[in-house]
């Protein structure tokens, strides 16, 4: 069972989510179902017991580490990280080589024909995460081996996993950096101890642990530890625990106001762990939870939250079943930072984990930096955000003169849908493709600005029947949407598109903020279409262009950045009428299952445009292609669906959220471009 832990201070964190309320507004098994749900809307949007041993504090001057030349458990800096689960020693050279990367963590998840498998941690070896001097890394060492690669390569242990390599007999894992120059540290590390001797070793020694692991030999428990001296920049206020509880370690954490650096967990469910204080300058955002049920599910938690995994410990729990503990720490940019605060007040529960759905925002200035990245590359399904894929697909086409615009276009009307939608917004059901049922009263250039104007869902399957779900993705994998796979037809959630079975792990639309994004990106700036036969033009004639920043949240924002600024608002004013504007908006009221769990999606991606007075005092813009979303948030009911009569507080709570942080995602750069007025 997965049972989540408060993160950080849960008084603070419930002030901060009282607080982003008063501000801005109030990996799940899928089933196989058939279908027999409620009809999705598919619409535009608009608008204790004694430890066994403990460490004293330790206290000196606090300060998240700049750099994890130390190791990299109390770095916060943004970073590319990866973590793979069960894989060979090749398969780990194979990825540090392909992620340009260095391992930070190695778990030993078992023997397999006479070879270990492991669990890996990885970070980019590059800027505050690089590895001066060189990094190495064994397996199926002895201790004697141990010392030999430290002095081989005058280096000293991040990382040492014990484990049985077969009929009692122990080995070692390790991990270790180059110890010169800037990366130069007092250190020592113990294998084959006790508790006891560890404290002891700690209280002459001065040092700290920064990784601590037990094992079995002989029947005996031991223990190895790596420590640092805990001097000069590498000095922190500390605790180390022996055989603790989970709800001990809860108490602890929030008595210390510590941080997890390091979990090791025993056959019987308690831990052995480390934590450092985090208050004052050494404050960091961060998470931990117990018992994810695949990596999978690891990796979305850390990417929702835009985190980085700091330690992973990974186990067979009771029935035999691999889980995975983990301690995260915060991996964002300060205006991803931003968004996911924006969020938490609404979709992070009580304890600070994400669990009322996915949400993700993203925005990149074209040609540019991405300045916000929060779950941006996670797949998930967005309903008409991505007809955006299916007029760049189409506008293709055009470009490559296969079609004109002015071409005949076929489309159907959908009477069998009898949910009471407007026939534009029905789900397009196959069998009601005959001739009785045809339109031929639009060209293709009309089919495509009616899909985009009033998200025609019937000019939608128009343009599947004409190319295909194959072309779609075809043009998806050309244009680098690696989180992209369309695969029934929109404004049908997670039905087969011939059956009608709804089942969101085979007929999910998968999409991602960031491709969203890709896709105007690449239109703005012609990687993806040129002026060849107008197709960029048409594009953005089609993608519903705003000149100007009518009432709206948005304009309030440009107002209070404006007046924060010291800038009048008639400069305010003059601002927001040059705002420009392309975007599509998607929205689902749907159920996982039939007769299941009930859930919305809302979403919207496009391109905006910022004024900007260049040094000359000449008008430019700043270009920003965006792409943001919930999906599959769980509700009791629908606003739009239920009788008119009787409100749904939980739709309109999570839409108005989504609708609030929306304008959000532009906030900074709409300060920074008011700063050059």
């Amino acid at each position: 069972m997965t049972t989540p832990i408060l993160p950080l201070h849960p008084r603070r964190l419930a002030a901060r989510a009282a607080a982003l309320l008063a501000l801005y507004g109030a990996g799940a098994s899928l089933a196989l179902a058939q279908v027999a749900v409620p009809p999705p809307a598919d619409e535009e949007l608009v608008a204790p017991a004694p430890a066994a041993g403990v460490a004293a504090e330790a206290v000196g001057t606090l300060a998240l580490d700049a750099t994890s030349q130390t190791d990299d458990h109390s770095i916060n800096k943004p970073t590319a990280w990866w973590v793979y689960q069960n894989v060979t020693a090749a398969q780990v050279s194979g990825f540090l080589s392909a992620n340009n990367a260095r391992l930070t963590q190695v778990e030993v998840n078992g023997i397999v024909n006479g070879a270990p498998r492991f669990t890996v941690r990885m970070v980019a070896n590059s800027g505050s995460y690089a590895a001066p001097g060189g990094w190495w890394w064994y397996h199926g060492l002895t201790a004697a081996g141990v010392t030999a690669a430290l002095n081989a390569n005058s280096a000293r242990l991040i990382d040492l996993e014990p484990y049985d390599a077969g009929g009692g007999v122990i080995r070692f894992a390790a991990v270790m950096v180059a110890n010169g120059g800037t990366a130069a540290r007092a250190w020592s590390w113990l294998h084959g101890v006790s508790a006891a001797q560890i404290g002891a070793h700690l209280t002459t020694s001065g040092h700290r642990i920064i990784d601590l692991d037990h094992y079995f030999e002989g029947g005996v428990k031991k223990y190895t530890a790596v420590m640092v001296a805990n001097t000069g920049a590498d000095s922190k206020a500390w605790q180390y625990w022996f055989d603790q509880t989970p709800s001990q370690i809860a108490n602890k954490v929030s008595s210390f106001s510590g941080r997890i650096v390091k979990l090791d967990r025993q056959i019987d469910g308690t831990y052995n762990f480390v934590q450092v204080k985090n208050t004052g300058t050494n404050n960091s955002a961060w998470w931990y939870r117990y018992g994810f049920t695949s990596m999978t599910a690891l990796i979305d938690y850390a990417n929702q939250l835009a985190t980085r995994p700091v330690d992973i410990v990974t186990y067979l729990n009771p029935l035999g079943q691999r889980r995975f503990d983990a301690v995260f720490i915060d991996n964002a940019n300060a205006d991803t930072r931003r968004m996911r605060s924006v969020y938490a007040a609404t979709f992070l529960d009580a304890n600070g984990n994400p669990t009322r759905g996915i949400f993700a925002a993203y925005l990149k200035q074209v040609g540019g930096a991405v300045k916000v990245d929060l779950n941006g590359a996670r797949r998930a399904e967005t309903a008409s955000a991505l007809k955006s894929l299916h007029l760049l697909h189409s506008m293709r086409e055009v470009q490559l003169g296969n079609t004109t615009l002015n071409s005949p276009f076929i489309f159907y009307n959908y009477p069998s849908d009898t949910s009471g939608n407007t026939p534009p917004n029905r789900c397009p059901n196959p069998n009601d493709e005959v001739p009785a049922n045809q339109m031929t009263n639009y060209s293709f250039e009309t089919g495509l600005d009616e899909m985009m104007r009033i998200s025609d869902n019937r000019t939608t399957r128009g343009v599947v029947l004409r190319y295909g779900f194959a072309g779609l993705n075809q043009t998806a994998a050309w244009a680098g949407l690696t989180s992209t796979t369309v695969r029934h037809n929109i404004g049908c959630a997670y039905r087969d598109p011939v059956s009608g079975t709804v089942s969101p792990t085979l007929y999910r639309n998968d999409t991602s903020a960031a491709d969203l994004a890709r896709i105007y990106e690449g239109v703005w700036n012609k990687t993806l279409l040129t002026d060849t036969n107008s197709a960029r033009d048409e594009f953005l004639e089609s993608a519903n262009p705003v000149n100007g920043v009518g009432t709206s949240r948005l304009r309030e924002i440009i107002f209070e950045e404006a007046a924060a600024l010291g800038k009048s608002t008639s400069v305010a004013s003059s601002f927001a009428s040059r705002v420009r504007r392309w975007s599509k908006g998607g929205s689902y009221n749907t159920r996982l299952a039939a007769g299941g769990q009930q859930v919305i999606v809302r979403s919207e991606t496009g391109l905006i445009r910022l004024p900007v007075y260049t040094a000359a005092g000449s008008l430019s813009y700043r270009t920003f292609a965006f792409g943001h979303l919930i999906s599959d948030t769980p509700v009791t009911c629908w606003e739009d669906f239920d009788t008119d009569a009787i409100e749904c507080p939980i739709d309109t709570v999570y839409t108005s959220a989504f609708n609030n942080a929306r304008p959000e995602l532009f906030r900074t750069e709409i300060r920074s471009a008011l700063q050059t007025w």
